[in-house]
């Protein structure tokens, strides 16, 4: 037998009579056949539903242990699911109503009994109890999608084709400050504002494209206006929503709110620029370093050779004049300690003139005295070159800096001077170095024409950025400013704690 067009009935009947007409009715059928479970009672009739999975029940209403619109009552309780046709000999319309409502599917009359229609009421309760799960099923889907789609936290709002907002979410209250009861029924344009002029005509034009069926669900990033007048940005993704015709009805429009992912994309773009231009700035810094050492060791060698190589020859010759007149006896003792004297005069000047480079190289005061008496040199040596008055101020009990933070600190002092020679036009520089809270502070001040306008902005201010990647070195800061009275004001700070010794 095939199994695929066998329908299972459950018959529950108490005259054996009755029940096997109903079996040879439903014999004489052959799509589909009928297999019948004979049971009298209700007890066993309900034991039965829940367990064997029957396609269909015919149900007395006058039963041993039952009667009446309990019997109905009771079968659907056992079997919320199971078509039930109510097979009985009372010709009640009230009563047929009633077992209806009480959940049968259909209420047929022994004296109507025949096969065709015995066969044709099953067939009909069998595709009344279908329809009627498929619409629970539904039911049950729509209100599940309905609560999800309360439930989100993206504003999902439905606009009817005459542009008024149709359903509105907790996420689009949320998002928009209305509440459903103040959105329902207004254009959509005055609930989620966009700006005036073009953007407003693009979210009509958008709204249009959508109705007409065309650019639907791609994700758009605009900035929308809540009902404060604050911004916020969001994606929109707009869907035409065609019914079951397949015309368009509604237009389902989908916000997420980015504004948060959009300030932290702009944030990483930004940061990733100002590394970009970082990396630019330490390319650029290297290459001056670079140039800078080549000029100092070109300047070096210009002075070894120039000066240190004309003192050298000239003791040389000094030296082989007085072999020359030894040698010949033909100088006096007078004129030989005359050339002897010039002789010394000469290593004097090349000893000051080593002296001097590796000063400028590196000053000794820096090593063995340390960071004041560096300071206090180089701004005499300084005064000396430039004709620019200079000061020294130091604070009392001022302690000694490790080398590296008293080195990093005397190149930014020269760096500086150097600046003040070359830019500043200055008559006089005040230099202090004190200690401020648990800080080393020194402080470069001169009274000239002060810094030009965008100086500390610039990307190509290279000398500032050495400065101050000089004192980052060192765990300090470096800072530069025009003074309230005219002039530079340079400021280098490091902490006494945390630098190494």
């Amino acid at each position: 037998m095939d199994t695929s067009t066998l329908r299972r009935v459950l018959l529950v009947e108490d005259d054996i009579g009755d029940a096997e007409l109903v079996g040879e009715y439903l014999a004489v059928t052959h799509a589909p056949r009928h297999e019948v479970v004979h049971v009298v009672r209700l007890e066993e009739a309900r034991q039965l539903a829940i367990d064997s999975g029957f396609d269909v029940a015919l149900l007395d209403l006058r039963l041993p242990d039952a009667a009446g619109i309990e019997c109905v009552r009771a079968l659907r309780a056992s079997a919320p699911s199971m078509p039930l046709v109510v097979l009985t000999g009372l010709d009640d319309e009230a009563l047929a109503l009633d077992c209806i409502a009480a959940g049968a599917q259909d209420y047929l009359t022994k004296h109507e009994l025949h096969p065709h229609a015995l066969t044709r009421t099953i067939a009909h309760a069998v595709a009344r109890a279908a329809e009627a799960a498929a619409r629970a099923r539904a039911d049950d889907l729509q209100a599940r999608l309905a609560a999800i789609v309360d439930a989100s936290a993206d504003a999902i709002v439905g606009i009817a084709l005459d542009g008024s907002v149709s359903t509105w979410n907790h996420g689009a209250a949320a998002m928009f400050g209305y509440g459903a009861d103040e959105a329902i029924g207004r254009p959509f344009g005055e609930v989620i504002r966009a700006a005036p002029g073009p953007d407003s005509e693009h979210q009509q034009h958008r709204l249009e494209q959508t109705r007409l069926g065309r650019g639907t669900g791609v994700p758009e990033e605009l900035v929308r206006f809540r009902r404060d007048g604050s911004p916020v940005t969001v994606s929109i993704v707009t869907s035409a929503l065609p019914n079951a015709a397949g015309e368009i009805t509604q237009v389902a429009v989908i916000c997420r709110d980015v504004t948060e992912v959009r300030r932290q994309s702009d944030e990483l773009r930004r940061v990733n620029q100002q590394l970009l231009e970082r990396q630019r700035q330490m390319r650029a810094l290297a290459a001056r370093l670079s140039a800078v050492r080549e000029q100092e060791r070109k300047l070096i060698a210009r002075e070894v050779h120039d000066e240190l190589g004309q003192l050298l020859t000239g003791i040389k010759m000094d030296l082989r004049w007085v072999q020359r007149r030894i040698e010949a006896k033909s100088a006096s003792p007078r004129a030989l300690v005359d050339r002897l004297a010039e002789t010394d005069a000469l290593v004097d000047n090349t000893i000051a003139t080593v002296q001097r480079i590796s000063v400028e190289l590196r000053p000794s005061a820096l090593d063995s005295l340390g960071l004041v008496a560096a300071v206090r040199d180089e701004a005499r040596r300084f005064e000396a070159r430039s004709g620019i008055a200079t000061l020294v101020e130091v604070g009392a009990g001022l302690p000694s800096p490790p080398p590296d933070v008293a080195t990093a600190m005397f190149r930014i002092l020269q760096e500086l001077m150097s600046n003040v020679v070359r830019h500043s036009h200055a008559r006089s520089l005040r230099i202090a170095l004190r200690e401020v809270d648990d800080q080393w502070r020194m402080e470069v001040h001169d009274d000239g024409v002060g810094l030009p306008v965008g100086a500390t902005t610039r990307s190509d201010a290279l000398g500032l950025l050495g400065m101050t990647e000089r004192a980052v070195a060192i765990g300090g800061r470096f800072t530069i400013r025009t003074g309230e009275s005219g002039g530079t004001v340079a400021v280098v700070i490091v902490p006494m704690h945390g630098t190494t010794a």
